[in-house]
């Protein structure tokens, strides 16, 4: 598959709880089934996900990033967390919207792969992980650096999508 077919991948956010305790052995066994099934998988923190447009807008940004040969990353499941942390830096990525607790996952899986992918992550679909809050809110727009003056003006998820946005103007 090219990089340009890549471009035109679509994806499905997958909220979820899993058994796994540890956030290494998840990534791990993420690692194992993207080989296995040839789906592209990345797995995020529930309370730093704001939306699923936050993650698809992230999506069609980073293999835009790619089919173009302007992408940071040298993986695209990295590059998928440096776009939905709007950052540059892997380990900013990391922090700010990498998984913290194995148990409750978002998931952002290769459209038509899913199900699969699910099942043999031990994955519970939960669409209420996605569920915002005061806290929630809050938690994104301090860790986004999102004006809150702003934020009385126009819609949280409006602003988190044009912080995406503007990175693609600083590469």
């Amino acid at each position: 598959m090219s990089l340009a077919d890549n471009y035109t991948m679509e994806f499905r956010v997958v909220p979820a709880r899993t058994k796994f305790e540890d956030v290494e052995e998840l990534l791990s066994r993420m690692k194992e089934v993207s080989e296995r099934r040839k789906a592209v998988i990345q797995a995020f923190d529930p309370d730093m996900v704001l939306s699923e447009n936050h993650l698809i807008f992230s999506a069609h940004h980073a293999f835009k990033a790619f089919a173009e040969g302007k992408a940071i990353a040298k993986k695209l499941e990295s590059e998928l967390l440096l776009w939905a942390a709007a950052t540059r830096r892997i380990e900013e990525a990391v922090k700010k919207v990498g998984v913290k607790d194995a148990g409750k996952v978002v998931f952002l899986i290769q459209k038509g792969k899913e199900n699969k992918v699910t099942r043999d992550l031990g994955a519970e679909p939960d669409e209420k992980l996605l569920k915002m809050s005061r806290e929630k809110a809050s938690r994104i727009t301090h860790s986004f650096g999102i004006n809150k003056k702003a934020c009385e003006c126009y819609p949280l998820e409006e602003l988190l999508l044009e912080k995406i946005a503007m990175l693609a103007l600083e590469r």
